[in-house]
């Protein structure tokens, strides 16, 4: 991306909408549908127009139509509450999942309302190619749902060492608070959701779980000072 804004709640526009499971009151997560990950989103066009593309070329174009109806749903154990609207897409995911169109539906969340850990999402490049090393095939970034991917030097690791400090991204700040637990969705190929690499098995291999959580990789952070960020922009870690 040429750009992205950080404001309060993170990544501006960052997982806004989601699909939901209304009869039982459920975000649908990637980890539990993969085939979910076959759906591209394009833009966001003119009038807030919608456009994702399914495996097979079709296009869902349309603005949300927002139905009146709220729903509170559970996403990894906790409730969100989320505006539901009309949209095309969900026929595209129905038929995904072999799902009935009316069992599924387009929802409008609030900012970082279903984002699993912190607002932002920090990996380095040397983390990344230690990993690939690992595993003798490279793992694209896509798979860590990185919201900036940082090129701190050689070491691997290197960002766990950020976990109580500031660090500058361009115009922005983001105070860093915890490494980040994984789950599966790691061994998922970005674009088809195909259960491909071992990502996870390779991360606890040479990293451990020592607390049952999940391997960690990566950090999770809130934003101190809003700003854009862009690729090439310094990175400082205060």
């Amino acid at each position: 991306m040429p750009s992205i804004r950080l404001d309060g709640a993170g990544v501006s526009g960052d997982r806004r909408w989601c699909l939901v499971d209304a009869a039982r009151r459920q975000v649908l997560r990637t980890v539990s549908h993969p085939r979910l990950m076959a759906l591209d989103v394009l833009a966001e066009g003119p009038d807030d127009a919608l456009v994702v593309r399914g495996p097979g070329g079709e296009r869902a174009e349309a603005t949300p139509r927002p139905t009146g109806a709220i729903l509170t749903c559970d996403y990894w154990g906790r409730p969100v509450e989320l505006r539901l609207c009309e949209h095309p897409v969900v026929d595209l995911a129905a038929r995904l999942l072999d799902r009935p169109p009316r069992a599924l539906a387009l929802a409008l969340a609030p900012p970082a309302a279903v984002v699993y850990g912190g607002g932002v999402h920090l990996v380095a490049t040397a983390t990344l190619a230690a990993l690939s090393a690992r595993l003798g095939a490279p793992v694209d970034p896509a798979r860590t749902r990185a919201s900036v991917v940082v090129d701190a030097g050689p070491e691997p690791w290197i960002e766990e060492g950020w976990v109580g400090r500031e660090v500058a991204l361009g115009e922005a700040r983001v105070r860093v608070l915890t490494a980040t637990p994984r789950c599966a969705v790691l061994d998922l190929e970005p674009g088809s959701g195909r259960r491909d690499l071992p990502v996870l098995r390779a991360l606890a291999d040479c990293r451990g779980n020592p607390d049952g959580m999940g391997p960690r990789l990566g950090v999770d952070g809130e934003v101190s000072r809003p700003g854009d960020v862009r690729p090439g922009d310094v990175v400082v870690v205060h």
